[in-house]
């Protein structure tokens, strides 16, 4: 079966369950899939079929062809617009690797250094005992400020945010330990990248200009306001429900509203869809379309980029978790072994994901608007997928 006939094996197939002996629920599932992928859309089901997605997207990219490009639900909590292939999804860190990808630009170009002191390029950071840290300590989650004192105003002002990170003091010094920038990440990381482009562009229109629109993608930083009805808008699943504070509450309305969603955050606020994200990963790894896009960043800088700059055994300092990075990428050799060596990417919270693992040639991404409170529920959407490709491909 071809790829474009698969179009029509999709089209027709009825993604249901049986509620009762007449009953058929129809999710909405649509796309295209690649003969010997048809397992991806049993499992996909699944997922609405037992009530952990309201509305999602699955694209898998295998030796640079898109060989699963799904989307299935509903748009949001009314039911009344289906989740398809032109939706657009935010997905927290998961926006992080794009990130990555764009520092990994710039040191491919020897605009930045990943071993330089960072005020080699931003000299009004090195203050406050923050005047030895190096660029490789930002990427890697080293540098010491993984939280700082803002309100969500202050987040949609990235001179604001910047001025805050240069007049703030390390919480231990850096580049000696790791823990989790889950937000301060992408500013740092941001301002490097803005620093050094010869344009000076904002860090959105670096990636647009530089990364998304030459590969034939979307994934913003900084959404076009002619793009938010496009967006899904996130809620917590039933059970994260119970579990939620007036804080976690707060932060997903802010993260729904349009200011958020123009703004740019770029730790968390990228939009995307999982055609994207997939096509992304597969552009690190490789060429696509049969050669006629060709791979985003070389096989020296890639190895810079993922070479684990955590050392073994050690724990992030707040969770108390093993999390290795690279120069921006989560490393999965050990939280993912399945995927083979040198497997990268990163998720995101409730439950989006993108990553390559070369030795498979393979590309994964999985992204929905309904949040779930814990790792464990979050990945249990895409884990059973992972398993059963790698399981086919070692055939």
């Amino acid at each position: 079966m071809s790829y474009y006939q698969t179009i029509h094996f999709i089209i027709f197939i009825l993604a249901s369950l049986v509620v009762n002996s007449s009953e058929i629920i129809d999710y909405n599932i649509r796309g295209t899939i690649e003969a010997g992928w048809e397992f991806i859309y049993d499992l996909f089901q699944s997922n609405f079929v037992e009530n952990r997605d309201l509305g999602a997207s699955v694209a898998v990219y295998h030796q640079g062809k898109l060989v699963v490009h799904l989307s299935g639900g509903w748009f949001d909590e009314s039911r009344t617009k289906v989740y398809d292939n032109n939706t657009l999804q935010l997905v927290f860190s998961t926006t992080k690797g794009l990130v990555a990808v764009a520092a990994a630009i710039a040191v491919q170009r020897n605009l930045l250094d990943y071993s330089s002191l960072v005020t080699r390029y931003w000299p009004e950071y090195g203050q406050y005992g923050k005047e030895n840290t190096r660029v490789s300590d930002i990427l890697s989650h080293r540098a010491g400020i993984p939280n700082v004192a803002a309100s969500f105003d202050d987040y949609l002002n990235w001179t604001t945010m910047i001025h805050k990170l240069e007049e703030e003091s390390p919480s231990w010094l850096p580049g000696s330990a790791h823990s989790y920038h889950s937000l301060t990440y992408g500013w740092l990381a941001g301002e490097l990248i803005r620093r050094v482009d010869p344009k000076k562009r904002s860090l959105g229109k670096f990636i647009q200009d530089e990364i998304s629109s030459p590969s034939n993608f979307e994934f913003y930083i900084g959404l076009p306001s002619t793009e938010e009805y496009r967006v899904s808008p996130h809620e917590f699943s039933q059970l994260s429900q119970h579990f939620n504070d007036e804080s976690l509450n707060a932060m997903m309305n802010f993260f729904n509203e349009i200011s958020s969603h123009e703004a740019e955050i770029p730790a968390g606020n990228g939009i995307s869809n999982a055609y994207s994200i997939a096509r992304l990963y597969s552009l690190l790894i490789g060429d696509v379309d049969h050669g006629k896009y060709k791979r985003i960043l070389n096989e020296k800088t890639m190895k810079l980029a993922t070479k684990s700059n955590t050392p073994d055994g050690e724990l992030d300092l707040f969770s108390q978790t093993h999390t290795p990075f690279g120069m921006g990428f989560m490393l999965f050799d050990k939280t993912f072994p399945r995927l083979g060596q040198g497997s990268f990417g990163h998720l995101g919270t409730g439950g989006s994901v993108g990553l390559a693992a070369p030795f498979y040639n393979l590309s994964f991404a999985y992204v929905m608007n309904r949040m779930e409170g814990t790792i464990s529920d979050a990945n249990n959407r895409f884990e059973p997928m992972l398993t059963k490709i790698i399981n086919k491909l070692n055939k």
